[in-house]
């Protein structure tokens, strides 16, 4: 029954899965009352081993897994880094009919939180794609290295990337409900405002637990992240950590959901 469904949605509409680490936000325009605050002065120690594995489903069928980790990198140029990667597998019925393998990696600075260099590798059924990003942040130029072809971009300072941004959001202040973010973003060989509203507070029953969410909608204009041009709503734990509980986006057919199923190494706190 399920490869039957499977086989009527047409490959276009399973775009949705691609980049499930690929994920958001970032950059120096607030609307509202809200004002853009400057990172922390010092780095995030729970982005050091933290490991986050997601259930991919759509329209209730489980379709793949996800990976959100990150780590301490090796430093450069004297800064001290971490290493984010994302990875999305499709599972044995997608598989099937589309397989799906993307691997994302940025390197991003520990203090700064902006990213130095992002590679992608992806495989979406018979199309594959590699290229790399390396921004020279106080230049504020980008270089891409996409089919054997170098391009150089004027980018934004602080500029983020598609996977950077997420884990730049995630260090941001308590935000007000009704407000917006906006982030730069370098992407598709363009800069963009990536706006990011703040919906409001929810409480999530999930298999790790009851747990109070921030609920935000990403407005995106630009290919290669999650679900490619379109919404996204997620649900982020409201604590310091804010982790990505769920994530849902709708597509041609249906809509696309990852659910997180695993923390590395620590547990979530339980709603009170």
């Amino acid at each position: 029954m399920e490869d039957r469904v499977i086989r009527r949605v047409r490959a276009g509409s399973l775009k949705a899965l691609w980049a499930l680490g690929s994920v958001l936000l970032g950059s120096p325009l607030v609307a509202a009352s809200l004002s853009m605050s400057p990172a922390p002065a010092g780095p995030p120690s729970f982005f050091s081993g933290e490991r986050l594995i997601y259930e991919i489903s759509w329209a209730g069928l489980k379709v793949g897994q996800g990976t959100l980790e990150s780590e301490a990198g090796e430093p450069l140029n004297g800064r001290d880094v971490f290493r984010i990667r994302s990875t999305t597998r499709s599972n044995k019925l997608l598989s099937y009919i589309f397989p799906v393998r993307d691997r994302i990696e940025s390197i991003m600075d520990a203090s700064g939180l902006y990213p130095y260099k992002i590679t992608v590798d992806q495989r979406h059924g018979p199309r594959k794609r590699y290229k790399e990003i390396q921004f020279d942040q106080d230049g504020h130029t980008a270089m891409m290295l996409f089919k054997g072809k170098t391009s150089r971009f004027d980018v934004p300072p602080q500029v983020q990337d598609i996977l950077s941004s997420l884990y730049y959001f995630r260090t941001l202040p308590v935000l007000e409900s009704g407000t917006s973010v906006f982030i730069d973003v370098h992407e598709s060989q363009k800069n963009w405002k990536l706006e990011i509203k703040i919906l409001g507070r929810e409480t999530l029953k999930t298999a790790l637990g009851t747990i109070p969410t921030v609920k935000v909608k990403a407005i995106v204009q630009f290919e290669g992240i999650l679900w490619d041009k379109g919404d996204l709503t997620l649900w982020l734990t409201d604590d310091a950590r804010r982790i990505p509980v769920l994530m849902q986006g709708k597509i041609v057919i249906g809509s696309i959901t990852a659910m997180l199923t695993q923390v590395e190494p620590q547990k979530l706190a339980p709603a009170p």
